[in-house]
Order: C-alpha cells, then sequence, then structure tokens
C-alpha cells in the first residue's frame, strides 16, 4: 500500500514526470516519505549525504558559516517540487552546508546510493534524471552568480544586473 501512495506522489513531481512502469517501481522501492518540523535540521555541513530530496509542500533553507563558530547565513531557500540534496546521488562526500526546515515541510526522501546503482542499471533513465538535476545545478550556479554580483557590486550598481 505505502509503495503505491509513493508512486502516485512520485507522479505528480516535475522531478520524476514522464517515467512511468518499472522503472517508475523502481524509483519508488529506493523513496521514502519524510517530513519536517520548523527549524528541524535536515542535514548538517560536513555529514555525508544519504538521499536526494523532493520537496513536495514547505520550504528548506541552505545555510553556510562564513567563518567557524559564526551563525549560518541562508544562501537559499528551496521550496515546493525543488530537489535538495543532488550531490548525493554522484559522489559520497561532506556536504558544504546545512539544510534546515523554514517551514513545516513534507518530501520525498531517495536513497542516493540506490539511485546511482539505478542509474548504472538503467542508462537511459540515468541519462533522463541526470540533466534534469543538471539543471537544478545550472539553476542554482546562475542563482549563486547574481548573488555574487550583488555582493560585490558597488553600492549604486547593486541589483542592475537583475533589472537588466
Amino acid at each position: 500500500m505505502e509503495h503505491d501512495h509513493i508512486q502516485t506522489r512520485l507522479r505528480h513531481l516535475a522531478f520524476t514526470s514522464g517515467i512511468f512502469g518499472e522503472r517508475l517501481d523502481r524509483l519508488a522501492e529506493l523513496t521514502e516519505a519524510v517530513h519536517w518540523k520548523p527549524d528541524e535540521i535536515i542535514f548538517r555541513e560536513g555529514d555525508l549525504g544519504k538521499a536526494l530530496y523532493i520537496i513536495e509542500d514547505g520550504r528548506v533553507a541552505i545555510e553556510v558559516r562564513t567563518t567557524p563558530g559564526a551563525e549560518p547565513t541562508s544562501i537559499l531557500t528551496v521550496g515546493r517540487g525543488q530537489v535538495l540534496g543532488w550531490s548525493s546521488v554522484f559522489y559520497e562526500r561532506p556536504k558544504s552546508a546545512t539544510a534546515r526546515a523554514v517551514a513545516a515541510t513534507t518530501a520525498l526522501a531517495l536513497d542516493a546510493r540506490g539511485l546511482a546503482d539505478l542509474f548504472d542499471k538503467d542508462p537511459e533513465l540515468g541519462y533522463i534524471l541526470t540533466r534534469r538535476l543538471l539543471q537544478v545545478v545550472s539553476e542554482r550556479l546562475k542563482a549563486t552568480r547574481v548573488q555574487l554580483l550583488d555582493l560585490f557590486a558597488r553600492p549604486d550598481q547593486r541589483a542592475a544586473h537583475v533589472r537588466s
């Protein structure tokens, strides 16, 4: 019953749209529903990533510390339909940021190692989902570029690049 419910939820997400049958079944086998309360930590900077999360409802802040012991700074907030923890699929290294629920949040957690193995076993599915993950990475890099331009611009130039 839970497996069928997970399949239905996966079917309704943009990230997994267009995936049906046995492929969707294999993704559902790697997936569990997760819930976080406001201010709950999902993972900490330095943790090893174990899952790719797809947010169904709520919001999650991605935070970094600019210096050891400093208060974390939010660099990105992800919400409904967005992906979190994408790097865990490609390598097992410590996280470079902390993820914290900003509001009550529901997500689907796909086992990262199982997903990477599935990509190897089904290269076409791996290609489809890797392209979608690369789109996420590309969007995040563009957002980071805008933040850096704003950070390093002279006061009279701030936000000008956003308007153009």
